[in-house]
């Protein structure tokens, strides 16, 4: 699967990382479906890929819209702006979608009443499943299963 960065528009003048004159930072930002046990889903049309992070997170918000059932707090907690948030874990399924193909797997993700922007595909979770190629000067993510992917594709 390949996707485009999507564009995020500055909110002030441009830093100096970036062009003189530049309105917006491309991202690596791709939908995103999770699916709770019943049946239930949300769409997001961004998610971020991130290999730095480690588990795939979404917030705890959704977890109650698709009703998923967290597994007993472990402690665990998520760094987000400084602040420290709890991270209670579900079991999901994952749907990418493309426009040609659709993959669907089901994992464990984080959940976390942390003010997200956007979800996060971390590496547990979902990175793990996939070998990624972030094109830069292409402004797109490619995206190939692996042998450890037990989903479906179709």
């Amino acid at each position: 699967m390949r996707f485009p960065y999507q564009a995020e528009l500055l909110t002030g003048p441009a830093p100096p990382s970036l062009p003189p004159g530049a309105s917006d930072r491309w991202r690596p930002l791709i939908p995103v479906q999770v699916v709770g046990p019943g049946g239930v889903s949300r769409h997001y049309a961004r998610a971020v890929a991130d290999p730095a992070s480690d588990d795939t997170v979404f917030t705890l918000d959704t977890a109650r819209r698709i009703g998923a059932q967290l597994r007993p707090d472990t402690g665990h907690r998520i760094r987000w702006r400084g602040q420290l948030h709890p991270l209670r874990f579900g079991d999901v399924e994952l749907v990418l979608h493309d426009g040609v193909s659709v993959w669907r797997w089901a994992t464990v993700v984080g959940f976390s009443p942390a003010p997200l922007r956007y979800p996060i595909l971390g590496n547990a979770g979902c990175l793990q499943y996939m070998d990624v190629l972030f094109r830069g000067a292409d402004l797109a993510v490619e995206l190939t299963t692996n042998r450890s992917y037990a989903g479906t594709i179709t």
